[in-house]
């Protein structure tokens, strides 16, 4: 076993001066184990529902509260948070996991302005953007103004209410947290009086329903493939610097490829693995 490992990781003459694994043969099932990770997380998500997740810190005040300041940054006027709004985006979270679906319109023909009907919230003009899978508030954010639909309903000047909804639950098999703000604004005087003010921004008024048993065991898909893709990565550099430094201190010439083109590919391939961009609008 020493033997072998010695060959895996300290270029001599039996391994043609270079550590097994930097050969092209080695590298591939490196990558293929990834691969197969990213396979049994996804089989994991079938068999046992609920076991995977992201955990979120996103509060509905934090989401508020950004979407204005990105309006204000613009010199446009805060949108005011309406009761009815954050309730019919409750509602459309709590259906999209009901019906496990990721889209504006339900497999039911249920469309977002279903929801606007059903809080009683009468709009002349009204909007709706998703997001999920993402850890913290400035993420989501970021994500939306980058989106130039989602961007275009954040800082409409048509819009003069918001209402947010924060939900945990069990999506396609991961647990995860929606995200949905209603836009809108109102027909009618009477509707516009029963938003909240700036300073009733709090999470105790609108709180994040917890559709998902405390019991349950949650590990974030993305840690795990980020944590088996920096092991990888940490593994084949530490090798790398072994297999230069051994090379250079023999003085050692061979015919194989040079470790800066080793290098320059598994950067690449790892930094991506590894930076992967979390969550997903809609």
């Amino acid at each position: 076993m020493t033997a072998f490992l010695s060959l895996l990781f300290i270029p001599q003459e039996r391994n043609n001066h270079r550590a097994l694994l930097l050969h092209p043969s080695f590298l591939g099932i490196f990558i293929a184990v990834y691969l197969l990770n990213q396979s049994l997380i996804h089989s994991l998500t079938l068999i046992r529902p609920g076991i995977l997740g992201y955990s979120s810190e996103i509060t509905t005040s934090k989401v508020v509260s950004l979407t204005n300041s990105q309006r204000t940054a613009l010199g446009l006027p805060p949108l005011r948070l309406s009761s009815a709004l954050s309730r019919s985006a409750e509602a459309k979270a709590k259906d999209m996991f009901a019906d496990n679906y990721w889209a504006h319109n339900s497999p039911k023909g249920k469309t977002p302005w279903y929801f606007f009907r059903q809080a009683n919230y009468r709009y002349s003009i009204a909007g709706e953007n998703l997001a999920r899978d993402f850890y913290d508030t400035d993420s989501v954010l970021r994500a939306w103004m980058r989106s130039p639909t989602h961007r275009a309903n954040i800082v409409s000047t048509k819009y003069q209410e918001i209402g947010v909804a924060v939900v945990n639950g069990v999506l396609g098999g991961v647990t995860t947290t929606l995200v949905v703000q209603h836009f809108g604004t109102p027909v009618s005087p009477v509707l516009a009086a029963s938003s909240v003010n700036d300073h009733d921004l709090s999470d105790t008024a609108l709180p994040a329903v917890n559709l998902v048993p405390e019991t349950r065991v949650i590990v974030s898909p993305l840690q795990i493939s980020k944590v088996i893709g920096l092991g990888m990565f940490l593994i084949i550099i530490s090798v790398l610097i072994v297999d230069a430094y051994i090379t250079v201190k023999n003085q050692t010439y061979r015919l194989s490829g040079s470790s800066t083109g080793h290098i320059g590919f598994l950067a690449i391939v790892f930094l991506l693995m590894l930076f992967t961009r979390q969550g997903s609008i809609f």
